[in-house]
């Protein structure tokens, strides 16, 4: 898998460099990100014969792009309300997903004083189901903007994603595993053509425990993207901020996981396809290491449901879906309904 992994990484990076530089027409369509400051719907209809300033021609291919538009209109909106908090990353609800293994050796270890009283009539240790609950909520604030030039901006933002034993009463239906992720993030339009959007960030991601389930790392994270009227391309690259060695197993200071980036790697690549109302995203992962070839890939199906909501399916394979089980090979795949998406 690891191989097939890393191959499809390079074609998708190949991909993205034919699409720059390829003239096509909606890259001659779609010229740098600059703020609307008037709704699309209230902008007078234009003369066939008038020619299209960089901002109506921007309008024009946004009204193609609702999604953006509106996502767009909201954020520079938000700089003008303090009390106004945005969608950062998908927000959405999974009730049903199943996973095809848990790892439950580290909660085992942590709960040894106290596993004895979680035992059934026979005797067996009661432990972890493989279906769970898993939801993401993700906000952001915008707490200025055009600060390193036109249409840049700084956010502060928040994402916390936990997968929850809904259904499994024998041990109280807990919380499994919450991952937080907290990031300060400059973006900014580039004004480049094979670049629509470029953003640096600071991002810190732990699980909140203590111990030997402790995990947590902090980066500094690059990333450009690519918008066509249908697609976004977007890829990231990270730098791992290093931390000193724990001097014991069980101490509270020092490198919970020092080996992380062996399984998440250095960066990902995030494609996302609309085809009408219904989307196809797939983000990738890869450690690029020829000998011990490792990552993750993610599928995503997004269609409409009645009253305007989005239901969709997810498939994720590989290492790294949470922070506890970052080493641990899992296949999950669940269903749910969609609060916000890219776009």
């Amino acid at each position: 898998m690891g191989h097939n992994l890393l191959i499809i990484l390079a074609m998708v990076f190949t991909a993205s460099f034919v699409y720059a530089n390829e003239a096509s027409e909606d890259d001659q369509a779609l010229p740098a990100m600059v703020a609307v400051d008037e709704p699309l719907s209230d902008k007078e209809p234009l003369s066939e014969k008038e020619p299209l300033s960089e901002e109506d021609d921007y309008a024009d291919i946004l009204a193609k792009f609702p999604g953006l538009a509106e996502k767009i209109e909201a954020e520079k909106y938000a700089t003008k309300n303090p009390y106004l908090l945005l969608p950062h990353k998908p927000n959405y609800f999974m009730p049903l997903t199943y996973q095809s293994q848990i790892n439950q050796e580290e909660q085992e270890e942590f709960y040894d004083g106290i596993i004895e009283e979680n035992t059934d009539a026979e005797g067996e240790q009661e432990g972890f189901e493989n279906t769970e609950f898993v939801f993401q909520l993700s906000v952001k604030y915008i707490i200025a903007e055009d600060i390193v030039g036109k249409n840049s901006s700084l956010a502060v933002a928040y994402t916390g994603k936990s997968y929850w034993q809904a259904y499994n009463s024998d041990i109280s239906a807990l919380f499994r595993e919450t991952n937080h992720e907290p990031e300060i993030i400059l973006g900014f339009a580039p004004g480049f053509s094979w670049s629509d959007h470029m953003s640096v960030s600071f991002t810190h991601q732990s699980n909140g425990q203590i111990g030997n389930l402790s995990r947590s790392w902090n980066r500094i994270i690059f990333s450009t993207a690519k918008v066509w009227p249908d697609r976004i391309l977007n890829v990231r690259a990270w730098y791992r901020i290093p931390e000193e060695e724990k001097e014991t197993p069980n101490s509270t200071e020092g490198d919970d996981n020092p080996d992380i980036q062996e399984y998440m790697g250095y960066g990902d690549v995030f494609y996302l396809r609309k085809f009408g109302e219904h989307s196809i995203g797939i983000t990738m992962r890869n450690n690029l290491r020829p000998g011990e070839n490792l990552g993750a890939v993610e599928l995503d199906w997004t269609f409409p449901l009645p009253g305007g909501m989005k239901g969709f399916v997810q498939y994720f394979n590989g290492y790294g879906e949470s922070l506890i089980d970052y080493d641990q090979y899992q296949e999950r795949i669940g269903v749910g309904i969609k609060i916000s998406d890219w776009l």
